[in-house]
């Protein structure tokens, strides 16, 4: 396979897999909180357990629309903020799933952590929000900063939870957390709860970014010159002008990487590339 081949399947590939995910994603969160409001009324949405779900499927929901125009421009990118987005909401899913699993199951027992909705919002939703974020190829490495920015809805909804109920006693303490620990001790297990669960998830995304990159770039030679890349990007910008039916994608990423590994311009990169889709599509009009 050619690398501009190899460069547009893997774009292809990462668009399905994106839209996919999000469908399923969306489509099985959305189920099981409304099953769960159906059941117990507006008053679940006290619950992190529904919050944190809802989080993850508008995630879910915001990804679509970019997988949808992958696969109609034959080049998938996904903007930062909702790489942010939904690892917030895969951070709280996860910690909504370790506290079913580790709380709820050896004190309430099974009726409680997997009675009915129970059992998709506790285990499937967070389970498939987890491991099909992991199988979106988005290329985002994520810092320390992003993973404390993407904690941020659940620390809000810590404190609200011990305002509410260690200070002002207006919530029911249904997760317990003041039952065999004082508030403070309480704050602090759930703190490094939160903590452990988004480093570990960072970890893992910044593992499957290096991946990307790595396949991305595991067909090109040690030795290509710069007329040789722009040749390439040429060749690619024709590819895509055969493709696209209006608008042009241009692979920037691809072209910095390639700037950065062969210390060729990537402004020269994208040039050749846009003379090679214009030409491709003055020969497409005759």
């Amino acid at each position: 396979m050619s690398r501009k081949q190899y460069l547009i399947s893997l774009g292809k590939k990462r668009s399905v897999v994106a839209l996919v995910a999000g469908i399923v994603v969306f489509s099985c969160t959305m189920t099981s909180v409304f099953w769960a409001i159906d059941a117990h009324s507006a008053g679940m949405l006290q619950y992190f357990t529904l919050l944190s779900n809802l989080l993850s499927a508008v995630g879910a929901a915001f990804m679509i629309p970019f997988a949808a125009e992958g696969l109609r421009k034959k080049r998938f990118v996904l903007p930062r903020w909702i790489v942010l987005f939904q690892f917030a909401g895969a951070v709280c899913v996860t910690i909504t799933m370790v506290t079913a699993l580790g709380l709820i199951l050896p004190i309430q027992g099974a009726s409680r952590a997997f009675r009915e909705y129970n059992f998709f919002l506790h285990v499937v939703s967070p389970l498939a929000t987890v491991v099909l974020f992991q199988c979106v190829e988005s290329g985002v490495s994520l810092g320390k900063r992003d993973m404390l920015l993407a904690m941020t809805p659940y620390f809000a909804y810590m404190l609200v939870y011990l305002v509410m109920v260690a200070l002002l006693g207006s919530w029911e303490d249904i997760y317990g957390v003041t039952v065999y620990l004082p508030a403070w001790a309480s704050f602090l297990v759930m703190l490094a709860l939160g903590l452990a669960v988004a480093a570990a998830l960072r970890l893992l995304q910044n593992r499957r970014a290096r991946q990307s990159t790595a396949r991305l770039s595991r067909l090109w030679e040690e030795d290509l010159s710069p007329v040789e890349l722009k040749i390439e990007a040429f060749g690619l910008g024709r590819y895509m002008g055969q493709q696209c039916s209006g608008e042009l994608a241009v692979p920037l990423d691809i072209f910095e990487m390639m700037a950065e590994r062969y210390g060729v311009r990537a402004e020269e990169l994208t040039r050749a590339f846009v003379r090679g889709a214009l030409d491709s599509l003055r020969e497409r009009n005759g």
